[in-house]
C-alpha cells in the first residue's frame, strides 16, 4: 500500500493519522535491541531493531511535493490527494484511488480484501469480523 501526500495538503495530514494507525496495526513490528555492555545514555551507541512479528502488508509512502517524485506522480496518475496504490506480488497494481479521511473505510475494505485468507493471525477471511469492526472503530476515531 502506497500512500502519495503532500506536505502542504491538510486532507493528506488528517489522513496521514489513520493511515499511520492502519499501518501499525497490519505491519512488520520491531523491538529495540539494547546492549547491556553500552551506555544507553550514550547518543553514539548504534541501535538496533529485531522483527518480532511478520505484518500481512507492507506500508510506504510517496511525497508529491517532493521534485524528485514529480515524474512518477504524475505517471501513476496520482494528482488528487491523498492518493492510494495498491500492489500485490506478481499481480503488480491491483487498485489505486483517491483516499481522504471521509472515505477511509474504502482503503480498509481493499487492504481486507487483498489480504492473503491463509494468515492465520488474521483469520480466515483476513480479519476476523470483530478484528474488523474493532479496527474500523480504532482506525476511524482516535
Amino acid at each position: 500500500v502506497v500512500k502519495v501526500f503532500a506536505s502542504w495538503c491538510k486532507t493528506c495530514q488528517i489522513f496521514d493519522i489513520r493511515y499511520r494507525k492502519l499501518a501499525s496495526q497490519l505491519s512488520d513490528q520491531y523491538t529495540l535491541v539494547s546492549d547491556p555492555n553500552t551506555n544507553s545514555n550514550n547518543s553514539n551507541n548504534p541501535q538496533s531493531y529485531q522483527l518480532t512479528r511478520r505484518g500481512p502488508v507492507r506500508f510506504a509512502e510517496m511525497q508529491f511535493d517532493d521534485p524528485n517524485n514529480e515524474e512518477m506522480c504524475r505517471l501513476l496518475n496520482a494528482t488528487k490527494l491523498p492518493y492510494v496504490l495498491m500492489y500485490k506480488g506478481s499481480k503488480g497494481k491491483v487498485a489505486d484511488f483517491q483516499c481522504g479521511p471521509s472515505n477511509f473505510q474504502r482503503l480498509v475494505d481493499e487492504v481486507n480484501e487483498l489480504m492473503d485468507p491463509m494468515d492465520e493471525e488474521y483469520g480466515v477471511d483476513g480479519f476476523a469480523s470483530s478484528s474488523l469492526e474493532e479496527m474500523e472503530w480504532s482506525v476511524g476515531l482516535d
